[in-house]
């Protein structure tokens, strides 16, 4: 993690992984491809680890370049299903003042913010939206992108942590007739896995 990053504990769901980005990223996806694949028939391996370690490596590349400080997703099945979502956590791009209250703060995101739910998380109140994205096509109309529901969560950690965090969460919207249902499902895991965030005191 970088120097700024919080400490911060939560559980993660079966075959979910913490990456920490700039120094310990390499490394980190290193271990992760290694102990993945040696759980998949050797047959497959080869396959498998050349797959997943494109889609980490892009994956910390992209969080390398937006400032995160850890990523956190799944890399094998959670009850026998792969769950396409992620979860990354960062610095709020536009830190507020530090004049402000954190509730004026937050009455202000909530305010300007359509659907703005109040939630805690780590024991500091914070604020959740949902915002859903479209497919994205390139020029010839190829997929280039799935449409996704962005579950942003934004909270200032309290004393000892000066800098305001935002989880934002990625949940693919599925091509099927029970979409909503499944995207449902998504969110409470994300929901669930919030819950149990906890802010250390950094060394």
């Amino acid at each position: 993690m970088t120097a700024s990053a919080p400490r911060i504990a939560m559980l993660l769901p079966e075959g979910w992984v913490r990456i920490p980005i700039a120094g310990e990223g390499t490394t980190s996806v290193d271990d992760i491809v290694r102990r993945a694949v040696a759980r998949i028939d050797p047959r497959r391996r080869d396959l498998a680890r050349v797959t997943l370690r494109t889609r980490l490596e892009e994956a910390v590349r992209g969080a390398e370049r937006r400032g995160l400080h850890e990523l956190v997703m799944p890399v094998a099945e959670t009850n026998g299903v792969f769950m396409p979502v992620s979860l990354a956590i960062g610095p709020l791009p536009r830190q507020p003042s530090a004049l402000r209250s954190v509730e004026d703060v937050l009455v202000g995101f909530a305010s300007a913010t359509p659907g703005a739910l109040a939630v805690e998380i780590g024991g500091a109140l914070g604020i959740r939206f949902l915002v859903d994205q479209p497919a994205r096509n390139d020029a010839s109309g190829a997929l280039e992108a799935p449409p996704v529901r962005l579950a942003s969560y934004i909270v200032s950690p309290g004393p000892g942590h000066p800098e305001w965090l935002v989880f934002s969460a990625s949940i693919m919207i599925p091509d099927a007739e029970n979409s909503a249902e499944l995207v449902a499902v998504m969110e409470f895991v994300v929901d669930s896995l919030l819950a149990t965030v906890a802010f250390e005191e950094n060394a």
